[in-house]
């Protein structure tokens, strides 16, 4: 004689979907269209022997408040000085100097 379950039981058993920040897509600036020792706003590069400023392109859309929930967003950039990629919390951003180095010494 077989064991009746509830039905309720017998499925798989519910599980909450972990969201994640979702990934922002970045405009940056080209070495070329940055002027040494002007403030840009973004990131400094991870890559311990590039170091160099990497820049947000400004877009018509900046003027705009950001949205509360952009603030923990990742964006994968493209360090445009070493080519290095990496994730950059978009909340981590602020101004910082661009001096003109030799990526990749």
């Amino acid at each position: 004689m077989a064991i009746k379950r509830p039905s309720k039981t017998l499925g798989t058993p519910v599980r909450k979907t972990v969201t994640s920040p979702g990934l922002r897509h970045v405009d940056i600036r080209v070495p070329r269209q940055m002027v040494p020792g002007d403030l840009y706003l973004g990131w400094v590069c991870k890559n311990k022997s590039c170091g160099l400023v990497i820049a947000i392109a400004l877009t018509q859309a900046a003027g705009k408040p950001p949205a509360a929930e952009s603030d923990d967003q990742l964006a994968a950039i493209k360090c445009p000085h070493c080519g290095d990629e990496d994730l950059y919390r978009w909340s981590a951003r602020s101004e910082h100097k661009y001096t003109v180095g030799s990526a990749g010494t």
